[in-house]
């Protein structure tokens, strides 16, 4: 059984691992303000680039610009997977990761080849562990901007345009409320735009091929920041919800304990009255 000593320690720890976990949660509110503001401006600019793209992708002849070709046979997949590099934010890195290694499974019969193109070490400490074979990684990232995402979209392209991959899937976590955050799989190339688009046909300066040519990787590096900036506001917004309810199942434990603490302290002072008490009937009887 604990002594009074033990409890008292128990709670102090508690209070200090409470102050903690509410820090963290005061932290990433803060970053998550940030990173919701970053989010919408981006979101406006995705979607007038995803809207622009339609529009001069659907008026465009088959197999114009290779991104857009769609290959015949598929063979071999990658995936790029957007998780995060630290944890306390529940289930959110293992989310991402659980995702990836379903398809996976699921898919590896079907396929020659699965690789992962990861962002955030604990995607790829995970996927290492398992031998899933990764093309590249991305850890320690300090700042998520447009170039970071060039560097990327770069890197896919050139994959793609090698013939390396057949298919390209981006695999990221979509934020929707502080509350709940989705994970998403896009088939992301080739570049295939779904639904009719609106507006008038274009007039073209300098050339149609010379703006596509530089309008195609465009669209993709911005759907690879847009995808990144929504993990990285999911991750905040995750990590809030995590500190915050630790913080609260630290106060249930210091109420518990604290009740545990009273009631040892009780008892121990209702033994040391029956010693009294005892101790002084005993004189009396002699």
């Amino acid at each position: 059984m604990a002594t009074l000593r033990d409890v008292k320690r128990k709670i102090s720890s508690i209070n200090s691992t409470q102050t903690i976990t509410r820090t963290m949660k005061m932290v990433s509110a803060s970053k998550l303000r940030r990173a919701q503001d970053e989010l919408e401006r981006i979101t406006m600019y995705a979607m007038k680039m995803d809207d622009l793209v339609k529009r001069v992708v659907q008026r465009l002849p088959e197999k114009k610009h290779p991104l857009l070709v769609v290959r015949d046979e598929i063979k071999k997949i990658l995936i790029l997977s957007v998780a995060s590099d630290r944890g306390l934010c529940g289930a959110f890195n293992m989310n991402v990761i659980s995702r990836t290694e379903n398809y996976i499974l699921q898919h590896k019969d079907e396929f020659e080849r699965i690789a992962v193109y990861t962002f955030g070490r604990k995607i790829r400490d995970y996927l290492q562990r398992r031998k899933v074979e990764i093309v590249k990684s991305w850890t320690d990232v300090r700042t998520v901007d447009k170039a970071f995402a060039d560097t990327i979209a770069s890197d896919l392209i050139n994959y793609y345009m090698e013939g390396e991959f057949d298919r390209i899937y981006l695999l990221y976590t979509y934020y929707r409320s502080p509350i709940q955050q989705v994970v998403m799989l896009d088939d992301f190339l080739p570049v295939r735009m779904e639904g009719e688009s609106e507006g008038a046909e274009y007039l073209y300066e300098p050339s149609r091929d010379a703006i596509v040519d530089a309008l195609i990787p465009q669209y993709v590096s911005t759907k690879i920041y847009y995808a990144l900036i929504q993990s990285q506001t999911s991750e905040h917004a995750a990590r809030m919800a995590a500190m915050d309810n630790a913080t609260s199942n630290c106060a249930e434990m210091v109420r518990y304990l604290t009740l545990v603490y009273n009631k040892r302290r009780q008892e121990s002072i209702t033994k040391e009255m029956m010693d009294i008490v005892g101790g002084a009937e005993a004189l009396r009887g002699t």
